[in-house]
């Protein structure tokens, strides 16, 4: 029994040089418990398409401690499936069969993850969350939560125009009558409309929500190319169902409108002429004005080519005996210029004089 006591004493001695020996060198904190499962997902968000409903979320790249994320290898979206009649708002989402999307790579900073559900019925309420798995027991907690109701998309408006008028930009389109599944339309819908420069991929929403079939803009930059594109939109249990995008309709607002006609035109004769005084300087881009006249054979003749800069003319033009009218126009700083309509007439009687009167 001696030397089976020592050989059983010598054994343990070993084997607990070797544990000793193992665990010597320079010893880690202690890592609490879950500290290294990913960060939660905290931006997903949706968007209705023709047939169904894509998700998308941003891959995360950090643990709960901020060390870097080596490696994922999926995600588990859970969803819930709730008739309109059931929904209810605040009340625990009955998630069902749990949907495995497979990822299994690096994270990267900047990726997107997308998934379709195109299992989506008209008709239904549908929420989301989604996990990140990083291995088999290692799972994120939940995401932020997406809720929204489901139905087939309007298709694009028809007939769009875009026409330039004095006020602005005038928009008018027609109704679409289908659903893009080509059933016919029976409610009713909104319009959203879109505005971005010529060239540019910056679409921005020109204004709310409008319940008719066109819309004046007057927002827009004179001498600025826009271009423009409507889109139909179904508010249905609180979702906004946006159909796609009529074709872009290009436009460059100009200065069309002219100014106002001048005012108090006066003509009197003086020993140098006619000379000419009305109001000026009415609207701010007024650039000058232009003098004309008509004498007894009915001609009018322009006085000036390059628009006078004050409200003053004197006419030197030696002129046989004879009534003569004048008038007045405004030119504004547009680009073409515009030309106001002519001012009032003022009329001047001129006699030659003959040498016996002198």
């Amino acid at each position: 029994m001696n030397n089976i006591a020592q050989i059983i004493f010598w054994r343990l001695t070993i084997f607990t040089l070797c544990i000793l020996l193992a665990s010597c060198g320079r010893k880690a904190p202690p890592v609490p418990p879950g500290t290294l499962r990913p960060k939660p997902i905290n931006d997903l968000s949706y968007k209705i398409i023709p047939d169904g409903i894509e998700l998308k979320w941003s891959i995360p790249i950090r643990n709960r401690d901020d060390s870097p994320l080596v490696r994922i290898k999926g995600f588990r979206l859970l969803k819930a499936e709730i008739p309109h009649k059931e929904y209810c708002e605040g009340c625990p989402p009955p998630f069902g069969q749990i949907i495995e999307v497979p990822f299994d790579a690096e994270p990267k900073k900047a990726r997107k993850m997308v998934y379709e559900d195109r299992t989506v019925r008209s008709g239904m309420h549908y929420i989301y969350k989604v996990r990140t798995v990083k291995g088999w027991l290692n799972v994120s907690d939940m995401s932020n939560q997406v809720s929204l109701a489901w139905h087939v998309l309007p298709s694009a408006p028809s007939g769009f125009l875009v026409q330039l008028t004095k006020n602005g930009v005038y928009l008018s389109w027609q109704s679409p009558s289908q659903w893009m599944d080509g059933s016919p339309v029976d409610k009713g819908l909104l319009y959203r409309i879109y505005r971005a420069r010529k060239g540019a991929d910056k679409w921005k929403i020109v204004a709310d929500l409008v319940d008719s079939t066109d819309y004046l803009d007057l927002s827009t930059k004179k001498r600025t190319r826009y271009q423009y594109k409507v889109a139909a939109v179904l508010l249905y249990h609180g979702t906004e169902i946006e159909g796609p995008c009529t074709p872009e309709n290009p436009v460059q607002p100009e200065d069309i409108i002219p100014p106002a006609a001048p005012l108090d035109l006066v003509a009197i004769r003086v020993p140098m002429g006619t000379e000419l005084f009305w109001q000026g300087k009415t609207e701010s881009d007024i650039s000058g004005y232009i003098v004309y006249r008509k004498g007894p054979d009915d001609l009018l003749d322009k006085l000036n080519n390059k628009p006078l800069p004050i409200s003053r003319f004197v006419d030197r033009t030696i002129l046989p005996s004879g009534v003569y009218t004048y008038w007045v126009t405004a030119i504004d700083k547009a680009d073409p210029p515009n030309e106001s309509p002519l001012s009032k007439p003022a009329k001047v009687e001129v006699v030659e004089e003959r040498p016996d009167e002198q």
